[in-house]
């Protein structure tokens, strides 16, 4: 996609030092792009939009199909610090879109000098969502982040702000708000047939087993460690703390209730209609039924407080049952019926002390083309998933984590996103970073 003039030097130099300030050490390079005016014009649908997907070795080689599937959108790089995984995108690339050879780049810091690209796809490891994420906002890219979109609160807010301050266009990977059965379940929900909303549950009931122990050992060839590690603590590399058993590790995951966990948040949250964090939290568990490297709870229960509500949500790791059919979905409780959402599409009504079928429905969409229609329109409302949405469901999670790390019930401030005299509590809302890899604690 070509923008008439579409990228000018602040004549500010007064806003430019500022923004230059703003970024992390080590990448100040980013600051000419990052700061230049964005422009108001609006793309035409027939101008080529190129994306760039940054980490390709599980989730985002779904982002490689969905945008390669997208009309007049050309997945023009790949970014990873594995050579390997980088190869394996490009080769897909060049299978959907016959005629076409993406550019691989190691270096996100590279990548991000690269004035051809439109669009950014965020699918590395949720350690490095939001630094990602604000590096390409500032350098002028619009940004599909993949869920949770943060490592912990603070973090979400400021890609918010980012987002905001840059006037870019940010999806969060929840790509069931695109779907029409989930919509349509929404609307059930708003309608007031169930009655009062009184209750929502988040089920994740997603078997994981042991990952067993593994000692610490040599980094895999071609694989840049020290751009991996990006804003985690250095340590020695393990093959436990690498590709997707990172989810278990405290340093890079949040544990399966921000994982697969977060899909269900978000749509529970969506469901009591919250546009804001709860006032208390509380949780219990832990990882049970066998001993391995993992540090996050396999078996988890936390409670949302609300005034008029609450919000509840199990993680099952192990053997368990399903709920009315659920394993991996939500249920919500109305003083009339309960609406069950049974998968990433399908819904369905019960009513009354026997829980007689009411209606129900199903349907998908493509989260994907959703983003691209967005970026063309220049307007984040067109978004199904805006990142405040994605910010706010992360930070459920987040809280979720917190108060299990913690063992206490918690009390928030829901405006401040930040919790009432408890200055140990505080500190689990960011993280030290590495020099060179620090997320902005102001925008």
């Amino acid at each position: 996609m070509r923008e008439p003039n579409r990228r000018h030097f602040l004549h500010d130099t007064a806003k430019l030092a500022a923004a230059i300030a703003a970024l992390p050490a080590g990448y100040a390079k980013a600051a000419s792009p990052a700061d230049e005016p964005a422009d108001s014009s609006k793309p035409s649908a027939n101008e080529t939009l190129r994306v760039a997907v940054i980490g390709v070795h599980g989730r985002g080689m779904d982002h490689v199909e969905g945008f390669c599937k997208q009309k007049n959108v050309t997945v023009a790089t790949i970014c990873d610090i594995d050579p390997q995984s980088g190869a394996r995108a490009q080769h897909e690339v060049e299978k959907l879109s016959p005629g076409s050879a993406p550019k691989y780049v190691q270096d996100i810091r590279r990548l991000l000098d690269d004035k051809s690209i439109d669009a950014v796809s965020i699918a590395t490891p949720n350690h490095w969502h939001a630094l990602a994420a604000i590096w390409a906002i500032q350098a002028g890219k619009d940004v599909y982040v993949e869920k949770p979109v943060s490592h912990n609160v603070s973090e979400g807010r400021r890609i918010v702000e980012a987002a905001r301050k840059h006037d870019k266009i940010v999806q969060t990977g929840t790509q069931c708000r695109s779907h029409k059965g989930i919509q349509d379940a929404m609307a059930f929900l708003r309608s007031g047939k169930l009655g009062q909303i009184y209750m929502a549950k988040g089920l994740c009931y997603k078997p994981r087993g042991s990952i067993g122990h593994k000692p610490d050992g040599p980094v895999p060839a071609g694989v840049d460690y020290n751009l991996w590690l990006g804003p985690a603590p250095e340590r020695p590399f393990n093959p436990n703390r690498f590709h997707y058993n990172w989810h278990w590790n405290w340093d890079y995951g949040n544990g399966d209730l921000g994982n697969q966990g977060i899909h269900q948040m978000d749509l529970a949250r969506w469901g009591i209609d919250k546009h804001e964090l709860p006032k208390t939290v509380q949780s219990s568990g832990g990882r049970f039924g066998y001993s391995d490297d993992g540090q996050t709870p396999n078996t988890l229960t936390t409670s949302f407080g609300f005034d008029d509500c609450e919000l509840q949500f199990e993680v099952r790791g192990l053997i368990t049952n399903d709920e009315m059919k659920v394993r991996i979905g939500d249920i919500f409780y109305g003083t009339e019926g309960i609406l069950t959402i049974t998968s990433y599409t399908n819904w369905q009504t019960f009513f009354g002390p026997k829980l007689d079928p009411g209606p129900a429905g199903s349907g998908g969409g493509d989260h994907y083309a959703n983003f691209v229609k967005a970026v063309r329109a220049r307007d984040h409302k067109a978004l199904n998933a805006d990142i405040e949405e994605g910010h706010l469901s992360s930070a459920y999670c987040h809280l979720g984590n917190i108060a299990y790390r913690l063992g206490r019930k918690l009390h928030v401030n829901p405006t401040a996103e930040t919790f009432v005299n408890d200055s140990e509590a505080d500190t689990y809302l960011t993280r030290p970073y590495r020099a060179g890899f620090v997320v902005p604690a102001k925008i």
